[in-house]
């Protein structure tokens, strides 16, 4: 093993420098995507909440946006939170042994995952407050101190003001406790304290959706969840899925000792990080059935892995999994390069996949383009996801106008529609069919604009008919996204005012 001959000083940073010198070297190539640039919309827009989830992404990049908006600076959070938890799970594993702790932390460092996507979205907080709250509740489990716990809710209640994915985390801690810890009475006062941490964060959230439209809960209650589809192909992908993040190889050894993997869970100590993995896992086999479980939905929960997996695999076991890591990783670098060498042109004959990626990679020619024909007015398009992308280029907001979709929606709450009343808007879209929005102004003008080996289409309309538009769009948007049942008490709601 070439690390063996190192010492542990030397492997630590050998790895810590690969990892973070592809993070950076992604960074900085990777175009600014949909999501990022709207969550830069969030930073741009401060406030205790927003449409689809809670702040605090926002927050982050709201004082990040007050140095530098390059996308390297806005994405150096997901960098130094992926390094740092590498960093601590080296920490938590040391005492099993130095070369442990050096695979452990290695294989974290070098999840394609993390390599390929340093991003900013809402995971990379949730992430960081989630482990924070895991280690926390650790600590708690072997001193059964009432600081730790309440330490570990105060991280879980930031990791919940992230991300409402982490009240997985907490069904986690009080599941672990009901099934295999037996000290008596106190870890069950010690949820106690873990909740009574979290309900600041809980409470906050509830009055800021009591005071806009129950946005959060009408999003991942209602609207995001109204295309649910039984399906066991949903479950098989979610297997893949498991199967790809954690790797083949670790799913090949743990696979045959479910008697180890019980006993862990059973003998506390480092098992508790076990527990934390697989209660989060085995929660979205249920929705598996139903929607689509994204690989960003257990990033929260996945560092707890590489700390478990010590206690599950011997030495020769984690030696194997360590190189093939390396391997599984280069063949991601290699891979993405070669895309990348030939992207967007490989995608010419999927128009709409063409045009997505150029707009990605070449938004500021674009900008310009459209500031040579826009005549000074404001610029909209149809997709949440494009205006971000140009308000980030454009450094100015940009519209959604139309429907658009369930995802997305601080756009229209960002947006007073009254004051472009009579006023001029340019509308940039994929396709001719802008020509359709003419109707809401005065006088409209369709200008094709070629571009990058494609056509996209500019409508530039003159005396913007808000009356209309207010019946025809954002009376049908009010009616189908914000409707508050009748049992939810309601202080406050902007878009039925």
């Amino acid at each position: 093993m070439f690390f063996s001959r190192l010492t542990t000083a030397q492997s630590i940073i050998i790895l810590l420098s690969v990892s973070v010198l592809i993070k950076v070297g992604m960074a900085l190539i990777l175009p600014m995507t949909g999501d990022e640039a709207y969550f830069i919309v969030w930073g741009k827009h401060l406030d205790f909440g927003y449409y689809d989830h809670p702040p605090m992404v926002g927050w982050w990049l709201a004082a990040l946006l007050q140095i530098s908006d390059h996308p390297l600076w806005l994405r150096m959070p997901s960098i130094l939170v992926t390094t740092l938890i590498g960093w601590m799970i080296f920490q938590i594993v040391l005492p099993r042994g130095k070369t442990n702790a050096v695979i452990a932390a290695g294989l974290y460092w070098l999840t394609p995952v993390h390599l390929l996507a340093p991003l900013i979205t809402t995971d990379v907080p949730l992430i960081f407050f989630a482990f924070l709250s895991g280690v926390s509740f650790y600590k708690a489990q072997r001193h059964d101190k009432r600081s730790w716990y309440l330490l570990s809710g105060l991280m879980l209640g930031l990791a919940f003001y992230s991300k409402f994915f982490a009240g997985m985390l907490g069904i986690a801690y009080v599941l672990y406790i009901i099934l295999f810890v037996r000290r008596g009475i106190k870890p069950y006062i010690g949820i106690f304290f873990v909740v009574l941490g979290t309900l600041p964060f809980i409470g906050l959230n509830l009055y800021w959706n009591y005071l806009n439209c129950w946005d959060n809960y009408l999003f991942n209650l209602v609207n995001r969840t109204s295309d649910f589809d039984f399906s066991f192909w949903g479950l098989a992908k979610y297997l893949l899925l498991l199967t790809y993040l954690i790797t083949p190889p670790i799913v090949f050894y743990v696979l045959r000792k479910p008697a180890v993997v019980l006993e862990t869970l059973r003998n506390g100590g480092l098992g508790l990080f076990l527990a934390l993995f697989m209660v989060p896992v085995v929660l979205f086999v249920g929705l598996s059935f139903g929607k689509s479980v994204g690989l960003h939905w257990l990033l929260s929960f996945y560092p707890f892995l590489f700390i478990a997996v010590v206690m599950l695999l011997h030495f020769g076991q984690l030696r194997v999994c360590f190189y093939f890591m390396w391997g599984f990783s280069l063949l991601h670098v290699l891979a993405f390069a070669i895309i990348y060498a030939f992207m967007p042109n490989m995608l010419l004959d999927n128009e709409k996949r063409y045009q997505k990626v150029v707009l990605a990679m070449h938004a500021e020619e674009l900008v310009n383009l459209i500031n040579s024909k826009r005549d000074n007015f404001t610029v909209a398009t149809p997709s949440y996801s494009e205006s971000a992308i140009l308000a980030y280029h454009l450094k100015e907001d940009v519209l959604v106008f139309g429907l658009g979709s369930y995802h997305g929606r601080q756009m229209e709450i960002n947006t007073d529609w009254s004051k472009y009343k009579g006023k001029g808007i340019a509308i940039l879209s994929k396709s001719a069919d802008v020509k359709n929005k003419a109707k809401y102004f005065d006088s409209f003008t369709h200008i094709i604009l070629p571009f990058k080996q494609t056509n996209y289409h500019l409508g530039i309309g003159t005396g913007f008919k808000y009356e209309l538009y207010d019946k025809e769009v954002l009376e049908p948007i009010r009616d189908q996204y914000y409707d508050i049942p009748e049992w939810l008490p309601t202080g406050r709601c902007v878009m039925h005012e």
